[in-house]
């Protein structure tokens, strides 16, 4: 089963007190990368979405998006606390610095509220334990609705990369068929060309024979034909797989490739080099196909 790994998903989930909202997009990428962007107050599960995704999928690159609203009773339930000591100690800083550099204006009470820390958010009730079941419920919802996403990419991918697979396998075949008889025009060219040099120089028909048997098997490309329809077949094999994977359709085409470039320079024919050439132009939109292949 292929799976693309471009998706998007999203879950919601409303709890008493508020909702939240989550977001997963996935691209393409090598090897795993998770971004986060999730508010203050739930930064201590932000370690655990993430396992998640590397647990659930094995590449790509991630951007997940957490949001929360809270009703008016929720944002009541919020308080401030102020760090008094603090204050003490960056108003004494100020002090000293006014007096050293022989500054005239006042330390004002706008100058200290605006200074980090001094005076702190603090929630006064909350219901952690809602609010992080409902984080869990909307980060899974919407995980599930990515994988589904990209599984219905990957059914996509699947059915274009079997046309141009099959489309592959014709054209392998139609090589099949010209290899022996290209052989059988070179054999005849050459005795063609040894008849004309005979009848100027005496030739051993023992050496004839030789050469002929060395260009016979110089040119023979039954090995790598036989090699790649056993690729293709491998590379059906792993699409068809529950945990295929991309990287190993990207090495079963990169050696399809080898064996094409080898036919065309032995084969040595104007007819099979063109077939060569539509090969590959084929497995190159096949390459571009597989980068998305989780």
């Amino acid at each position: 089963m292929l799976k693309s790994m471009t998706g998007y998903g999203s879950g919601e989930c409303v709890f008493e007190g508020g909702r939240i909202v989550a977001e997963v997009k996935s691209v393409n990428h090598r090897y795993m990368d998770i971004s986060c962007k999730v508010p203050k107050r739930f930064s201590p599960m932000e370690s655990q979405a993430r396992k998640t995704i590397s647990k659930r999928f094995s590449r790509g690159r991630f951007e997940v998006t957490i949001q929360s609203d809270f009703d008016v009773e929720e944002n009541q339930r919020r308080g401030f606390e102020l760090n008094l000591p603090l204050a003490q100690e960056y108003c004494s800083v100020l002090k000293e610095l006014k007096d050293r550099l022989h500054l005239s204006e006042e330390i004002s009470l706008s100058l200290l509220a605006g200074i980090r820390d001094i005076i702190v958010v603090k929630d006064i009730e909350s219901n952690k334990e809602g609010e992080e079941k409902a984080f869990n419920e909307a980060f899974n919802d919407a995980l599930n609705s990515l994988e589904r996403m990209r599984e219905s990419e990957g059914e996509i991918l699947y059915r274009d990369l079997l046309e141009r697979l099959n489309s592959v396998e014709k054209l392998i075949d139609s090589i099949r068929v010209m290899s022996p008889q290209v052989l059988v025009f070179y054999r005849d060219r050459l005795a063609k060309r040894v008849k004309e040099l005979g009848e100027v120089f005496e030739l051993d028909p023992q050496r004839l024979n030789q050469e002929i048997a060395f260009l016979a098997e110089r040119s023979d490309i039954t090995e790598e034909l036989v090699r790649i329809t056993s690729h293709l077949e491998q590379f059906k094999k792993i699409m068809s797989m529950y945990d295929s994977s991309g990287r190993k359709l990207d090495f079963l085409l990169q050696e399809i490739n080898r064996e094409v470039n080898t036919i065309a320079s032995k084969a040595n024919d104007a007819d099979i080099s063109q077939k060569a050439v539509e090969i590959k132009s084929e497995m190159e939109k096949i390459r571009e196909q597989i980068q998305n292949i989780e």
